[in-house]
């Protein structure tokens, strides 16, 4: 079948079923108080005991960031939705789930890693990153399953630095976003190896003059492996 044949033919194939945290996970039930992450002590009170803190990293052990105390949009795709903001450079937040939280979570510092975590019952960006000064992320054995049909799985609006290995997203309108922050910000290169989609009707949405360096990209049940956004100048190059 032709790429045209694929396009016009195209149906949003049914998604395969999200996992579940296990039943005795524990639970950190966060309120719209518990966000604003600006410092070690500001986390440590909105986690209420139930997570690791050595130096800079939060080890969750298992346990689920649980928003659905937050306060939520009538849009689930709202872009004001609420979410946790982290503000400290050099974060690290690892081994357990993020479900409910409307806003994600929003990075707004940089050299922040997630890792090993599993993103359920996501609304609209389940990981970003905002500002210019939120560089060089990484992302890695982490999970996005968007089966409230939302809009972004992960959007880095600061793609400098950003460096993700073994990712599996699901479902949504677009996948991944990737950009630079402002025409001031140097030439974005993101380095992506072993990353699947499954069930997006884009994988990779590539713009203002951002590169994605790809190795080992899998693309199932998806209508555009990736796009070259509004702002022109996105690439992939394939490895």
């Amino acid at each position: 079948m032709s790429l045209l044949d694929t396009l016009l033919f195209w149906r949003k194939p049914a998604l395969p079923t999200a996992p579940k945290p296990p039943l005795d996970a524990p639970r950190i039930y966060l309120t719209d108080s518990d966000l604003d992450w600006s410092s070690i002590q500001n986390i440590r009170d909105a986690l209420q005991g139930k997570a690791t803190i050595t130096g800079y990293t939060i080890n969750l052990d298992g346990a689920i960031l649980d928003g659905r105390r937050i306060s939520q949009p009538n849009d689930p795709q709202s872009e004001t939705a609420l979410g946790i903001r982290i503000k400290v450079n050099g974060i690290t937040l690892r081994n357990g789930w993020v479900s409910n939280v409307p806003g994600g979570i929003k990075t707004q510092a940089s050299q922040c890693r997630f890792l090993k975590l599993t993103f359920i019952n996501i609304g609209e960006d389940a990981l970003s990153t905002v500002g210019s000064e939120a560089t060089n992320v990484t992302i890695r054995n982490c999970e996005f399953w968007n089966d409230r049909n939302g809009d972004k799985s992960v959007q880095l609006n600061q793609a400098l630095g950003a460096v993700m290995t073994n990712i599996k997203i699901v479902g949504g309108i677009t996948g991944l976003r990737i950009q630079k922050a402002s025409y001031n910000t140097p030439q974005v290169v993101a380095m992506i190896d072993t990353i699947d989609f499954v069930g997006c009707e884009t994988g990779m949405n590539i713009d203002g003059k951002a590169t994605v360096r790809l190795h080992r990209g899998t693309f199932t049940n998806v209508k555009k492996k990736w796009v070259s956004g509004t702002k022109g100048g996105g690439k992939v190059v394939e490895s």
